[in-house]
């Protein structure tokens, strides 16, 4: 083929802006009324960076993506804001006209993914209905073997592998099959969400590492999704954490895992064993996310947070820059200790 393995159709260098995400708001109807799922989320995604999505289950994280492919649920609906690719706004558009950007310039790894697999068909012929589909020109079966070979070897698998079905696979093999799809049709951004759940954690690292090794050869754009922070520090360059929908914190990774200055997110590194260091006791993060159907006034986090004050009940606070680029959603965040906490956090 002379297509390159992934071609940059982006026009942007390094460190350009590619994915702006500004004021998202994301709800499920339900019979009891819409569940806040994301309520005004802002980030930039720019070309080449690894950016982390963190937080306790249910926060949001998973409806961001969906949203940004357009792909929630029936009764999920985007009620306000933009995903600017490009400079072009992907809320407004049609159906139709998405379908030419889902996989050719962002795709996912989704959460499970390992189970997708249809379990009658090859492996290869599953990945063949995504070329088939969102490939510009249409592509012979010689050169579909081709490129889907290129993709294998670009993630660690035989290129004969393609002719194998999912349960010939081990659980890493299916997770790198599962990111050679995502990689297919030259997107310029990938959404790994959970990309490593169920494996072992040898074969997580290799993931892993197979995946910052393909962002850099590629200069491609990744967001990774994960509740498990340890994935986050090791291979993202910037990070959000979400807590009820909202983010409460943004910012260059070191800084945060460094120094945490929104409650929440002190409380989960605190609540978070570290293996250099003194041995400290654990510090836990009690109490459960709030009911998204009705949320607190104020600070979502504001029934769990140790320094909440009667302002954070009544007043939400902004997502505020407090310096360098970090991003905090706080009205005492200078109260947050900073350096050690109780759980090993320096």
């Amino acid at each position: 083929m002379t297509t390159p393995l992934v071609e940059d159709t982006s026009g942007l260098k390094s460190g350009q802006t590619l994915l702006e995400v500004d004021n998202l708001i994301m709800r499920y109807k339900t019979k009891q009324g819409y569940v806040s799922a994301v309520e005004d989320v802002s980030f930039v995604l720019h070309k080449g960076e690894a950016l982390g999505l963190v937080g306790e289950s249910g926060c949001g994280k998973t409806s961001i993506a969906l949203s940004l492919l357009r792909l929630q649920a029936d009764n999920g609906e985007i009620m306000g804001g933009s995903i600017k690719l490009g400079g072009k706004d992907l809320v407004p558009i049609s159906e139709e006209e998405m379908r030419t950007h889902r996989w050719n310039d962002i795709s996912m790894v989704f959460q499970g993914a390992m189970n997708s697999w249809n379990p009658v068909y090859r492996v290869g012929d599953q990945i063949k209905e995504a070329l088939d589909l969102h490939w510009p020109t249409r592509l012979s079966r010689a050169e579909v073997r081709e490129r889907i070979g290129e993709l294998f070897a670009l993630v660690g698998l035989p290129a004969d592998a393609q002719d194998r079905y999912p349960h010939e696979f081990s659980g890493g093999m299916r997770q790198r099959a599962v990111i050679a799809m995502a990689l297919s049709c030259n997107p310029q951004v990938i959404i790994a969400d959970e990309p490593t759940t169920a494996l072992d954690v040898i074969v997580q690292d290799q993931i892993l590492k197979e995946l910052k090794r393909i962002q850099d050869d590629l200069d491609m754009s990744i967001i990774y999704i994960s509740h498990d922070i340890a994935v986050i520090a090791e291979v993202t360059d910037r990070m959000a954490v979400m807590y009820a929908g909202k983010m409460v914190e943004f910012g260059d990774t070191a800084d945060i895992f460094s120094a945490p200055r929104h409650p929440y997110a002190w409380l989960l590194l605190s609540s978070t064993p570290s293996i250099v260091g003194p041995r400290r006791q654990l510090a836990p993060l009690e109490g459960e996310p709030p009911n998204l159907l009705d949320p607190p006034t104020g600070c979502r986090f504001n029934p769990r947070c140790p320094f909440a004050t009667d302002q954070c009940r009544v007043e939400e606070p902004p997502l505020a820059d407090i310096g360098g680029g970090h991003m905090v959603a706080c009205w005492n965040y200078e109260d947050v200790p900073v350096g050690i906490t109780a759980g090993g956090v320096a």
